[in-house]
């Protein structure tokens, strides 16, 4: 009886390393990966920069304005540099802090220019456009550095924040912002 019970010992560990290898060798075949083709491939890395110049400052911080008074322009200066043939793609963006404005007191227009006839810049806005009450981030929109290009390449634009009307009195109120550009993914 011994002998019967010595062979079923061995035969669950046989059957239990038989189980093993096979989960093993599955896994390794499900997480390894082949190069199908007899050509060589060649895999592509491509790095850029982006920086941005104001010609001032980013901030913008206004309390009260009279109708038409610009209460803030800057020149905006965005520079990329792209190794390899990939795209830098990026956006602008005014964060709104606080506005206690009414809705569409103020607006802004945006002007773009594209230096160095690289890529697309954000569009320039053909009417100026209201800026909400409260805090809100407010997409200026994107623009992108077609690559590759080494020596850099420059987009222009200049934003304007204009005081537009006075439906309600908006005497004494306060316009908090900054405005960023920065590399998306689009």
């Amino acid at each position: 009886m011994n002998s019967g019970k010595g062979n079923m010992i061995l035969l669950t560990v046989i059957a239990v390393a038989t189980l093993l290898v096979a989960v093993v060798g599955a896994t390794f075949a499900y997480f390894s990966a082949t190069m199908g083709s007899v050509s060589p491939k060649t895999i592509e890395v491509t790095s850029g920069t982006l920086s941005t110049q104001f010609n001032g400052t980013s901030s913008v911080l206004n309390n009260g304005a009279n109708i038409g008074d610009v209460i803030y322009t800057t020149n905006i200066t965005v520079t990329g540099v792209v190794t390899g043939s990939t795209n830098l793609n990026y956006e602008g963006v005014l964060n709104v802090r606080n506005n206690t404005y009414t809705d569409g007191a103020l607006v802004y227009t945006i002007t773009s220019k594209n230096t160095s006839n690289n890529g697309s810049t954000i569009q320039t806005t053909s009417v100026p456009v209201a800026i909400p009450t409260g805090a809100s981030t407010i997409s200026l929109g994107s623009g992108l550095f077609a690559g590759p290009t080494t020596t850099g390449s420059v987009h222009e634009y200049t934003l304007t924040i204009t005081y537009a009307n006075d439906a309600q009195n908006n005497y004494g109120k306060t316009f908090d912002a900054s405005v960023n550009v920065a590399q998306s993914i689009k």
